[in-house]
């Protein structure tokens, strides 16, 4: 059986090297990045199937399942998605009349968010993990290992001169 290798260009020629330790391991990572991104999005392809929305979505109206009358900022940190990423899909699912917006009688400015009985319906019958399979592994890891893998995908984030992180508050597509 031949040794794993790689295609590089060397002097306007594709060669083919073999794969030291390092480039094993950056095989190795791409992979399981792929592994990661493809098991989140399977289970939001069951979430769409089962109930008709998208994990993120269903993940908001399980935040208001478990703690009613959340405003629109303490639900978005909670998913952590920005503001109005949050305030948009909730203007989706009140279309569809799964939750409702309550203004405050002490703060006309406050508006609360609650889950009709209508959502409640599609909860029953939707899929588990609510958050989805990507937070619901991350609860399971020890505090070490979430410290190193945030300690790694920083690294990665920075080594890929990535300028605007605000992508991490915008659900992937999916989600």
């Amino acid at each position: 059986m031949e040794a794993p290798s790689y295609l590089i260009y060397k002097n306007n020629v594709l060669q083919k090297q073999p794969m030291n330790d390092r480039q094993k391991h950056m095989k190795n990572i791409t992979q399981k990045l792929r592994v990661v991104f493809r098991a989140v999005q399977a289970h939001s392809k069951i979430v769409e199937r089962q109930c008709g929305l998208s994990s993120a979505k269903l993940w908001m109206m399980w935040e208001l399942f478990a703690t009613p009358g959340l405003k629109v900022s303490e639900l978005a940190r909670a998913l952590t998605i920005h503001p109005s990423t949050c305030s948009n899909m909730l203007d989706q699912l009140e279309d569809k009349g799964f939750i409702r917006r309550d203004r405050s009688k002490v703060d006309q400015r406050a508006v609360h968010l609650y889950l009709t009985g209508e959502g409640a319906k599609v909860l029953a019958k939707a899929p588990r993990p609510a958050q989805g399979t990507l937070s619901d592994a991350l609860e399971q890891l020890s505090d070490e290992s979430l410290q190193n893998l945030e300690d790694g995908l920083n690294t990665l984030i920075d080594a890929m001169k990535i300028k605007d992180e605000k992508d991490g508050l915008v659900p992937i597509p999916g989600e």
